[in-house]
């Protein structure tokens, strides 16, 4: 059987899988590494969003529905896995206020190359999240280089200082994309250093 194969081929080989059952919402996924299978039962480590270990389950593999494996956020969970003691919540600093009144904490993190999140207010019912480098600011506004959950640069974005209703740094969502930024600017590092090598 073709899912059988799948979750051997991922307990030999020590693969992140991916995947929810039945009683799971839409929303809700199961990730871990398998660490033992039977014909009928397989028991995973799993790993929380950031790589961090959270304990061992054990589920009847019928149950198991919409198995992923080797997918962009398996791959950054392998990176993040390796690095979890980093992602500690350990400095998380948030101040709520309007954009004026946190500019001096926003234009501190000019100098850093860290990403910061800006919560921001869209107009709509939702608030939303800007996530990424602060690279300019005037006394209108902030441009913020985004950076997406993978650690992929993903556009700039100017923020009116006035839609700004909060700031954080170093939690484990701005430490985690971080990672996996600098993860991606060493291998691009040593693809060029490799296309260079006579």
């Amino acid at each position: 059987m073709l899912k059988q194969r799948i979750l051997n081929d991922a307990y030999v080989n020590h693969k992140l899988i991916a995947f929810r059952t039945e009683k799971e919402e839409w929303g809700e996924t199961i990730i871990g590494r398998v660490k033992e299978i039977t014909p009928q039962h397989i028991t995973i480590n799993e790993v929380d969003e950031y790589g961090i270990p959270i304990g061992a389950t054990t589920f009847k593999i019928d149950a198991l529905i919409n198995i992923v494996i080797e997918d962009k956020t398996l791959e950054c969970l392998e990176v993040l896995e390796r690095k979890n003691k980093q992602l500690t919540k350990k400095g998380c600093t948030t101040f709520w206020g309007n954009g004026y009144e946190l500019k001096g904490y926003i234009s501190a993190r000019l100098k850093e190359r860290k990403p910061i999140t800006l919560f921001v207010e869209d107009g709509d019912a939702d608030d939303t999240n800007v996530i990424g480098f602060v690279k300019e600011m005037d006394e209108k506004s902030v441009l913020i280089e985004m950076v997406d959950r993978y650690g992929e640069i993903d556009g700039k974005i100017l923020v009116p200082l006035e839609t700004i209703m909060g700031i954080r740094w170093e939690s484990q969502e701005d430490k985690a994309r971080l990672l996996l930024n600098r993860s991606r600017q060493m291998e691009s590092t040593n693809i060029i250093n490799c296309s260079q090598t006579p």
